[in-house]
């Protein structure tokens, strides 16, 4: 029987159906069958079915009854694609921990709903068990929504010197080989789950080799992904031990070198973009490469990580509540603030990165025809008002019949929309015809934009871009296309004031003052837009000062303070 994904429990028409008899002494009875042409399983549509297996005794009594949903779906990895169903998958994965910020580890089936759907509304399609098995509730949520899952084994010796230490030693063979096959032999049933791990940063050694051959006689259906402790440590996720090149942090140029070097395994990096502090910065630089039509097996990545692990508390002075970490309880071995970088705080309020990051892993694409100034992305507005906007389907298995859009134009004046359209329908031909004809951007003389949301029909955005409106004009029979606004157009003209110099914008007899900076510091003491907005009013107090250094984050200092003391 059928689970719909839409979000309610729809009870389907019965696809098969089967009654045996079996005799009192057998304590085991396997039934198999194929079901033709099944509706398949995949974090864009999470179809799940329902098997019931109900035990009667000789008089026709229910005894027992059992349910569980499960989904059909295939992973392979083919020329070194991972590939679902038989498309490519990109993996646009987080890290995360079971946290809660009243119960710290005691992890409520509301809370995980929670972080799943946090999830999908911001294009991940991937979570890591960073770094052991989760409560059984999280991987039903996790097929139910649709969620690609790596399950990890509850395995790290992170801190020993060496890292694989104990992964050499026979005595612990038992302890590796257990909590490995445990993990699968309790999870193997669920759909959401991609990829096995065998633990994090326990380094390399026999008794992973045996944990992993202990796995493959459980299950092949799966690819393993291992890390073994990074690149200062053993392993780097390149091993014998990993069927997915998993490295954790490489920058973004050993990224796509791992593709170069290793052509038979994709590259999907365990973890990157450590989001501890002021951090995620060039994550662009990632995405960048990972929707790379030349690059096909570098697959994307799970970021470090989703929750910052920070426990509520009150300041016994003032009352304000706070996250409490690292010493805020009078604990003197703590991990400082290497707990506190995740993406949400621990209330599941987003950083400033989640936005970014949701652009950058967004499912579908915005192009303009023809393609914009190189540097920002344009439309051009001619003589027909008319804008095309071309749609790229990154999905894998979803049709961009399944969405829609609507458009808008803001201008430098003003956030308030000029024009905006209703949600409407995205063609077949993949192009978003825009008529702009009830403005006049000639003699509006300010900048405008054109602003473009899709969603998923009844559902939550998912994407958006921003276009810079350029007109075209023509100049000795031939079209110029991509002038700048008359608003930005003139000479720029500088005028000295004492220790003020003014800057003056345009020809003319009306030229506009738009910033004037102050020689004695070099501050900008004042700015307004080409439009006429005073951006920075002009006022000492307020000056833009430069600033070419700042303060180390804590990124920057590499957490060496933490690391060193685990050198020999």
């Amino acid at each position: 029987k059928q689970t719909s994904w839409d979000g309610e429990y729809n009870l389907g028409t019965t696809v098969w159906s089967s009654t045996e008899e079996v005799s009192s002494s057998i304590t085991e009875y396997n039934i198999s069958t194929v079901i033709p042409d099944p509706q398949l399983w995949s974090a864009e549509l999470p179809n799940l079915y329902t098997l019931v297996a109900t035990l009667y005794n000789n008089r026709g009594d229910i005894c027992q009854v059992e349910a569980v949903r499960f989904g059909f779906r295939t992973v392979d990895i083919i020329d070194g694609v991972l590939v679902h169903n038989g498309k490519p998958v990109m993996i646009c994965g987080v890290n995360r921990h079971e946290h809660d910020p009243d119960h710290g580890k005691v992890v409520s089936v509301e809370s995980m709903s929670q972080d799943i759907i946090l999830a999908k509304q911001n294009n991940f399609n991937a979570i890591r068990t960073s770094h052991y098995p989760n409560h059984i509730a999280f991987y039903r949520l996790c097929d139910y929504y649709g969620i690609y899952v790596c399950d990890e084994a509850n395995l790290e010796t992170h801190g020993m010197m060496p890292m694989g230490k104990l992964a050499d030693d026979f005595a612990w063979s038992k302890a590796f080989n257990e909590r490995v096959t445990r993990m699968v032999q309790r999870d193997r049933n669920h759909a959401c789950i991609v990829f096995w791990s065998l633990g994090n940063e326990c380094g390399r050694g026999r008794n992973l080799s045996l944990a992993r051959r202990s796995l493959r006689t459980l299950d092949t259906s799966r690819p393993i992904m291992y890390e073994g402790g990074g690149g200062l440590f053993e392993g780097t996720g390149v091993t014998e031990l990993t069927d997915i090149l998993c490295s954790m942090y490489p920058d973004v140029n050993r990224t796509i070198d791992l593709t170069k070097v290793y052509k038979d395994r994709p590259v999907i990096l365990c973890e990157y973009s450590h989001a501890m502090g002021n951090s995620n910065g060039n994550i662009h630089l990632y995405w960048k490469s990972f929707w790379d039509n030349e690059l096909p097996r570098l697959q994307g990545g799970f970021i470090w990580d989703m929750i910052d692990q920070g426990l509520r508390k009150n300041d016994d002075k003032t009352g304000k509540e706070y996250f409490a970490y690292g010493g805020d309880f009078g604990d003197k071995t703590n991990d400082a603030q290497f707990c506190i970088n995740g993406i949400f705080s621990p209330d599941r309020k987003p950083h400033p990165a989640v936005s970014e990051i949701k652009y950058l892993q967004q499912p579908v694409s915005f192009k303009s025809i023809p393609e914009g100034l190189r540097g920002f992305k344009s439309v051009n507005v001619s003589s027909t008002a008319l804008v095309e906007i071309e749609v790229v389907n990154r999905f894998a298995f979803r049709s961009l019949t399944d969405l829609q859009y609507s458009w808008s134009v803001t201008s430098g004046k003003s956030q308030k929309a000029l024009i905006y359209s209703k949600l409407l329908d995205i063609t077949n031909d993949k192009i978003l015809h825009i008529s702009l004809d009830s403005l006049d951007f000639e003699d509006m003389n300010c900048e405008c934009w054109l602003n473009i949301q899709c969603s998923l029909k009844n559902s939550f955005e998912m994407a958006q871009e921003q276009f810079k409106i350029v007109s075209s004009v023509k100049e000795s029979k031939r079209t110029m296309p991509y002038q700048p606004l008359r608003s930005c157009t003139g000479m720029l003209k500088i005028k000295e004031k004492g220790n003020i110099v003014e800057i003056w914008l345009g020809d003319g007899l009306e030229p506009k003052q738009i910033a004037t900076v102050d020689k004695s510091n070099g501050s900008l003491s004042s700015y307004t837009t080409p439009c006429g907005f005073e951006a920075i009013p002009y006022a000492t107090s307020a000056s833009l000062v430069p600033n070419y250094t700042r303060a180390m984050t804590d990124n920057d200092r590499g957490g060496i303070d933490l690391i060193s003391k685990l050198m020999p």
